[in-house]
């Protein structure tokens, strides 16, 4: 025997499904007594192609959500049912037309009403289908659907994370999963150390998922599950630690000297990473040469070499790991250079409003030294609020208490056992509001320079337009002038300077010819005088 079920299902609507057990018959063996079973089945399967009527749309209603294992009642009708016709109501979840849910026949027009014990395969999309009651002259029809939800309080939840959240390292991605063991409709919030997650997310995803972590990823990640029926919230949430891990950065070297008491001297070597997670391994490099190294649970390392003074020791360089990570530091060229040479003080004034000074800041530099050290005097009494290394530059303000003459002295930081002292300078209102000579003399000098310029400038321009009117004629110089300006586009302008030139050439010659009457003048009177005396 096989078992066979004929079903038939078209635009979601269920017709029938029967089940017929049917004893498998090869072709030789089928006599006319099976035949004759199969097509009478065939004909009580097929729908009647001659229905008398068709049923009006059936309108199903009832709640829009319900707590599981609660009772709740659908009601299915056809508004405009003719009176005296029994209808047979159906109604099934549309995922699952095989299997129905409920039924009710309404005999004498009443509403038909589905009392449903709620369980999680009520959840989806109603279908009330409405048929005759014994009647298959009738044409059955269906309603629109009824989205239902069954809510199911969440439960206990719990954090799965997708790979192991103690060895994590900083760029790599981070998901976590947030498993609950019962809910539906349930929404989810990720917290950070109390905080919300700053990351973006889908509250209606079990998951979060960081791709890239960083240190800021860091801490306690809780998940806070939770769904709503009416007024009532259920809720629950479990809680997970993350430790991002930081490869090291790259380090930055620095150097300080300490002077031995047998009088030589150590270089201390400090290697300085910002960030990395514990522990880190420095090593301290000279060019290519491993000299030291130390794994440390702080972020820093300290090397000591002996150096001395004045001598090139070496390029230094860092490097620092851990886990893998390896960064290596700029180089340092290690050259102590003890503090030698001269050491001068420069003053910058502090201007105000009325042009007087009312500050000025002073600025010792020694010529050579790595490691200088600074102290500053006031009328050779040392001020105690000027000195160090980092005082290399000293505020003053310009009053009657902070008069003087001012001198500053240069030391090696490591040794100040010989110092080196600067020139003073005398330091006060009178004195800093008053020109020196020497300014005089440049603006006054500069002043007087630039008038000569000017009056020689005049001077030549004269000489030259003289000059120039009597090695030329007017005929010529006109002809000159005409010849200069005869492409220039601009006919006006030619014209305006041409006239302006013959005003001034005419002008020229008859300063020429007032000059040789006056010589001439002056001959006849020289003879008239001659002529007298003899």
């Amino acid at each position: 025997m096989s078992t066979r079920f004929h079903c038939s299902v078209n635009n979601k609507v269920l017709l029938w499904c029967v089940h017929l057990d049917i004893e498998l018959i090869s072709p030789a063996r089928m006599d006319s007594k099976h035949l004759t079973l199969i097509l009478i089945g065939i004909s009580v399967l097929h729908p009647r192609m001659d229905a008398l009527q068709k049923l009006d749309k059936p309108v199903l209603s009832g709640p829009n959500a319900a707590l599981e294992n609660s009772v709740v009642d659908f009601s299915c009708e056809i508004p405009k049912k003719p009176s005296g016709l029994s209808v047979h109501y159906e109604l099934y979840v549309e995922s699952n037309l095989g299997k129905m849910i409920g039924e009710y026949s309404s005999l004498s027009g009443e509403l038909a009403t589905f009392s449903q014990y709620i369980r999680k395969k009520h959840d989806g999309r109603l279908i009330c289908k409405a048929s005759g009651h014994n009647n298959t002259d009738i044409e059955s029809s269906f309603s629109d659907g009824w989205d239902f939800r069954v809510i199911v309080p969440v439960g206990e939840v719990s954090i799965f994370p997708h790979r192991n959240i103690e060895n994590i390292w900083e760029g790599e991605a981070l998901s976590l999963q947030c498993i609950k063991t019962k809910g539906t409709y349930v929404s989810y919030e990720w917290l950070l150390n109390g905080a919300p997650v700053q990351t973006p997310y889908d509250r209606n995803n079990d998951t979060l998922n960081i791709h890239r972590v960083s240190a800021l990823n860091t801490g306690i990640y809780t998940c806070e599950a939770s769904n709503q029926y009416n007024e009532t919230i259920f809720n629950s949430s479990s809680s997970v630690s993350v430790n991002v891990r930081e490869y090291v950065s790259k380090p930055e070297l620095s150097v300080d000297v300490v002077k031995l008491e047998d009088g030589g001297y150590k270089a201390i070597i400090t290697c300085q990473s910002t960030k990395g997670t514990l522990p880190i391994t420095f090593n301290l490099l000279n060019h290519t040469d491993l000299i030291l190294t130390e794994t440390t649970d702080t972020t820093s390392a300290l090397f000591s070499i002996p150096i001395e003074l004045n001598r090139y020791m070496g390029r230094m360089r860092c490097n620092a790991s851990n886990q893998g990570n390896w960064v290596l530091s700029e180089p340092y060229d290690l050259t102590v250079e003890s503090v030698g040479g001269a050491v001068t003080v420069t003053a910058f004034r502090h201007v105000a409003l009325d042009f007087q000074v009312v500050s000025v800041e002073l600025l010792c530099k020694v010529e050579r030294g790595t490691f200088p050290n600074y102290s500053w005097f006031l009328n050779d009494s040392r001020l105690q609020d000027g000195g160090g290394s980092d005082q290399a530059l000293l505020l003053l303000s310009v009053d009657r208490h902070r008069a003087g003459f001012y001198h500053c002295q240069a030391s090696d930081r490591f040794d100040n056992s010989s110092s080196i002292s600067s020139p003073k300078m005398l330091i006060s209102k009178e004195a800093l509001n008053t020109l020196s000579p020497s300014v005089v003399i440049v603006v006054f000098t500069s002043f007087a320079l630039l008038n000569v310029a000017v009056i020689a400038c005049c001077i030549y321009g004269v000489v030259l337009r003289r000059r120039y009117s009597r090695e030329y004629p007017l005929t010529e110089q006109r002809t000159r002038i005409t010849d200069k300006w005869e492409d220039d586009e601009d006919e006006d302008e030619d014209h305006l300077m041409l006239e302006g030139f013959e005003e001034d050439a005419v002008q020229a010659d008859r300063l020429s010819d007032s000059a040789e009457n006056e010589d001439q003048s002056v001959d006849e009177t020289v003879l008239y005088e001659g002529t007298l005396s003899e």
